[in-house]
């Protein structure tokens, strides 16, 4: 073990995915909120976790909880037997889960990293697998457009998910408004609701609006790229979990809002803008509160994806 870090830091933030037309192929890095992750070797075989009381809980048992089995993947590929390496973890949990903000790919990124840095693994795509793996723990299946962005940073494509071949596009200097209800939504359950065929018309349509947003972001023109905030597969049947999405997002769009669409599974709802940002999020909480629901707004901007920190 000579010549391996004994203790590493880590920050993995936030994420939006299936942005718009994306489904399962398009994810936008958010700059907060982040969890943070301490990962130590330690003399004793197998991975230990702590969560810290000051964030969000989540399991601790290493079989379940996403940090570790990512982990645990890069321990199988690093060359080291899973006999002789021992890890601990401590995690600060900021990205709340089943929020639909990338909550279980943030942390099985954070595992990934972090152990990849403590076990001198630098194969990124074997990182990236490692953390699809992880996230797979907590969603049913794994999948690559939270954890893409999270490792990455910036806008993610997913070109084939079983090579982890993955496109990364530099976003806009851009504001998105966020807005966060008090629901919770299990990504499993919301993954259920998806249709397994598809009209052609929903086909043809998703082509068309995952083209503009690409030239949107390639031009910088924030207009196309929110009149291609469409998505026939995810949002009609997922926008009835969440209690209140017409009114908020009926609430945003007459506040000024150019897009109005859900994160990832949901409930997180949100809007791309030119201005009146705060205006906007605080019509979202108008338009939750009236259907009786409590919610909070932030506004986020294009993150850089996870790090190794002092």
């Amino acid at each position: 073990m000579i010549g391996l870090k004994s203790k590493v830091r880590v920050e993995s933030p936030a994420t939006i995915a299936n942005f718009g037309p994306g489904y399962d192929t398009f994810g936008l890095c958010l700059d907060g909120p982040l969890d943070l992750m301490d990962l130590e070797r330690s003399s004793k075989p197998g991975i230990r976790i702590e969560i810290a009381k000051s964030g969000f809980q989540v399991p601790i048992d290493p079989a379940r909880n996403t940090a570790s089995v990512a982990a645990q993947q890069i321990i199988k590929i690093s060359g080291y037997s899973s006999k002789s390496i021992g890890l601990k973890m401590k995690l600060l949990k900021k990205v709340r889960p089943g929020s639909g903000l990338g909550s279980s790919a943030a942390s099985a990124v954070a595992g990934a990293l972090g152990a990849a840095a403590i076990l001198g693994v630098d194969d990124i795509k074997e990182i990236l697998k490692a953390a699809s793996i992880g996230e797979g723990a907590s969603s049913g299946a794994p999948h690559l457009d939270n954890v893409s962005p999270c490792l990455f940073g910036g806008f993610t494509a997913v070109v084939d998910p079983e090579e982890f071949d993955v496109l990364q596009i530099e976003p806009l200097d851009m504001e998105i408004v966020v807005c966060l209800p008090e629901i919770v939504i299990e990504t499993a359950k919301a993954r259920k609701l998806i249709p397994k065929q598809l009209p052609v018309r929903s086909v043809v349509s998703h082509v068309g609006w995952a083209s503009g947003m690409i030239v949107g972001l390639n031009n910088g023109d924030i207009d196309l790229m929110a009149a291609c905030m469409e998505d026939d597969i995810a949002v009609p049947v997922r926008k009835r979990l969440i209690k209140g999405y017409e009114g908020a997002r009926k609430a945003a769009l007459g506040a000024g809002a150019s897009s109005f669409s859900i994160s990832g599974s949901g409930p997180a709802v949100f809007s791309l803008a030119k201005s009146k940002h705060n205006s906007i999020g605080k019509a979202m909480v108008r338009g939750f509160a009236k259907a009786g629901v409590n919610s909070e707004f932030f506004i986020a901007k294009p993150g850089t994806g996870a790090r190794i920190v002092n």
